[in-house]
């Protein structure tokens, strides 16, 4: 959480980061909006299932739910619901963060759907995990071409100078 609040305080100062959406799994969720909130002062509002039906309920039919507050916090079970990617697709942030991006890897789960969605309607795109995959160059590669399509080759091929661009 030190290095993304870092990262997102910097994008804040520099007039990058007014629109922010953070990705975590529901275990993290609460700890994550707390520590962003008391170690660099960045507020989100956390949002679960109920909490988006509620913005949308006081919305008319035709807003998009995440335009109604800059910085939210949720859990990627919520996000990935199918209810929820059409309003996804339309919407553009600053900055989307993807806390422990490892579960975003493989091609046949919404998780994976859902970052492919998120990565190009944002500016910044921030994959953070202390495993960041299974150790398989497929799984590693996934992750690169949602920060940079180009950093692999057609035929999987991993440019060593993109991954050096690309990882902290």
């Amino acid at each position: 959480t030190l290095e993304i609040g870092m990262i997102l305080a910097e994008l804040i100062r520099r007039g990058r980061g007014r629109r922010i959406l953070v990705v975590t799994p529901r275990h993290v969720l609460e700890q994550m909006q707390h520590e962003l909130w008391t170690r660099f002062a960045i507020p989100f509002v956390r949002l679960d299932s109920e909490g988006v039906q509620k913005v949308k309920q006081k919305l008319p039919a035709t807003r998009n739910p995440f335009t109604f507050f800059e910085k939210v916090i949720i859990s990627i079970d919520t996000l990935k619901q199918d209810r929820f990617i059409h309003d996804l697709r339309k919407h553009h942030w600053d900055a989307v963060v993807i806390e422990e991006s490892h579960n975003i890897t493989n091609q046949a789960t919404q998780n994976n759907q859902l970052a492919h969605i998120l990565a190009p309607n944002t500016e910044a795109l921030i994959l953070a995990s202390a495993t960041p995959h299974n150790g398989r160059n497929e799984s590693f590669a996934q992750l690169l071409t949602l920060l940079e399509p180009t950093s692999v080759s057609a035929h999987g091929d991993i440019s060593k100078a993109a991954v050096g661009n690309l990882m902290i």
